[in-house]
């Protein structure tokens, strides 16, 4: 058997599933319903309540493995590893509008 030591720099295993959470994996397999709706909600509703900045939003997110994508007036939640769109802010209860109001406009708008 081959120890860890004696792969190739760089090796690549082409056959394994590539890293997922299980929000990831909920929207994929357009599973995400209500109840794992409500976990995300209260996972991060802090979050998304208390920021003070974009910056700050985006800080929180990350620690719990989430970043942020505009889609036109859109603004998705998406899973840092897979880069899977789980929802929208407004599935969470927070639409980019009043998100903007609160925070600045998030730029740029495409």
């Amino acid at each position: 058997m081959l120890a860890h030591k004696d792969f190739i720099a760089g090796f690549v295993n082409r056959n394994a599933a590539p890293s997922q959470t299980a929000w990831a994996s909920a929207r994929i397999h357009k599973r995400l319903d209500s109840e794992m709706a409500a976990q995300l909600r209260m996972l991060l509703s802090g979050i998304f309540e208390t920021t003070q900045s974009w910056l700050e939003l985006r800080r929180g997110l990350k620690q719990h493995g989430f970043y942020l994508r505009r889609q036109g007036l859109r603004l998705f939640l998406c899973d840092i590893h897979s880069h899977v769109e789980i929802c929208s802010c407004r599935y969470l209860g927070f639409p980019v509008a009043v998100l903007e109001q609160r925070l600045g406009r998030l730029l740029p708008r495409a």
